[in-house]
């Protein structure tokens, strides 16, 4: 989600590159629900919705098509069932440059 990808608050170390808008860093922080700096399933559920309020265009199109499952597969690299700020990050990028699933 370009500009969906944020360090929150608290954190020790952040990565580079990341420069999250103060939309994202509140929405990380309402949806990190059990302040672990990570996002499960559920969690990213409510940041996508709280990203897609806020007009981020991923976001909608995730929201639109109700594709959380389908985003967060592809957003969790790793696959630790977990999504860090730096996957955000990495799959939004991807998406804005037409990269990844559902583009040729």
């Amino acid at each position: 989600m370009s500009g969906a990808a944020l360090v929150p608050v608290g954190a020790t170390a952040q990565s580079p590159g990341l420069d999250p808008t103060p939309a994202e860093i509140d929405a990380f922080l309402a949806a990190d629900a059990n302040k672990d700096a990570l996002l499960q399933l559920s969690e990213f559920k409510t940041f996508v919705r709280l990203m897609a309020d806020a007009g981020q265009p991923t976001a909608r199109q995730v929201r639109m098509f109700a594709a959380y499952r389908f985003a967060f597969r592809i957003t969790d690299k790793n696959r630790d069932r977990v999504v860090s700020p730096d996957e955000l990050r990495a799959a939004d990028d991807a998406h804005q440059r037409g990269e990844g699933a559902g583009h040729n």
